[in-house]
């Protein structure tokens, strides 16, 4: 069927090979390569806000339900905080104070006037007015960082809401005593944008680039295809993996993609000429690759290749065949 001298194998005329192999003409063509990478769905932390109890105190109301969608602003608890009354007292106190200061520094600048009291009378009563002013200052102060407004003293701290979104955790009920100010009673996120984080090889690294498209799919709706932008490659490879992290922003309006969520995110890149052929003309021998290339009608030589990136049904070639060739695209291995 064939005659074989060394690396270069004849295909004769009466060959039944000759129906049966496809030669065609490699060329560069304009590819545009992809990488693809693992990934999982993360709330953006600048769209995610823990509430977490402002001082030490009793929950006395809870204004909202878990899953429930709230505004910015909108009262979310209510709370009772020994703290809280010794602010309001704080405050109350010094409120009085300056008003008996004021009367007393009157007072004394009717006796001056009347040359009956002395002017170091009036200056001892002018600081204590001043005095009694910054204490009223930082009573006021105290209370607005607890979230107190000074016009609604004896009523609980009303805990609102930083940010509009919907209520994803809930750790609270009515009647218990928050004593750690860093654990949360409950975080609301803003998911109407999301971020996937996809591991990318170090290798691969060239590949991604900042403010590039990217599309995913999930699995929770492996049909379907989402599109968002790189936002952020990281800095840190991890050793184990060696992969670093790249965030990719997602519209996410509908709230179909949830934190937690694992897909898959592919990166592709500008088009530009690469030398490629069939993926179907490569024969391979344990870890090498190998091509038949024509090098007079119907002589055909093997030839070692470096293939490189797989491009849907085409492989790129770095090295072993030059653009204009024919190669063996199709049964190459019948003349292994």
């Amino acid at each position: 069927m064939t005659i074989r001298r060394g690396s270069q194998i004849e295909v004769p005329a009466a060959s039944p090979l000759r129906a049966r192999l496809k030669l065609a003409t490699i060329e560069r063509q304009s590819v545009r390569r992809s990488l693809e990478a693992p990934a999982e769905v993360e709330a953006d932390p600048a769209r995610l806000a823990r509430i977490t109890p402002p001082l030490p105190g009793r929950v006395v109301q809870l204004m909202v339900h878990f899953g429930e969608t709230v505004t910015a602003g909108q009262p979310l608890l209510a709370l009772d905080s020994p703290e809280l009354v010794a602010a309001q007292t704080d405050y109350l106190r010094a409120k009085s104070a300056l008003a008996q200061a004021e009367r007393t520094l009157a007072r004394q600048q009717d006796l001056r006037k009347n040359s009956i009291g002395a002017a170091r009378e009036v200056e001892q009563a002018q600081t204590d007015r001043d005095l009694a002013h910054s204490e009223l200052e930082r009573a006021t102060l105290r209370l607005k960082l607890l979230g107190m407004d000074p016009g609604a003293l004896g009523r609980p701290l009303t805990v609102r809401s930083p940010i509009a979104g919907r209520i994803v955790e809930y750790h609270v009920a009515p009647g218990e005593f928050r004593n750690d100010l860093s654990e949360a009673l409950m975080t609301i996120a803003d998911l109407s944008t999301v971020w996937v984080t996809a591991n990318v090889q170090e290798k691969d690294l060239r590949r991604v680039q900042v403010g590039e498209d990217a599309t995913a799919t999930f699995a929770a709706y492996p049909e379907e295809q989402w599109t968002g932008k790189v936002l952020f490659v990281g800095d840190l490879i991890k050793p184990e993996t060696r992969t670093l992290q790249v965030r990719i922003a997602f519209e996410n309006s509908d709230r179909r993609l949830r934190p937690g969520m694992f897909g898959a995110v592919r990166f592709t890149e500008s088009a530009a000429p690469s030398l490629v052929i069939p993926t179907t003309a490569i024969v391979l021998l344990g870890d090498a690759s190998f091509v038949f290339v024509e090098v007079a009608p119907w002589l055909l030589e093997r030839r070692r290749i470096t293939p490189g990136a797989q491009i849907a049904r085409l492989t790129e070639v770095a090295e072993g065949v030059r653009s204009g060739e024919r190669v063996v695209v199709e049964n190459a291995v019948l003349l292994q």
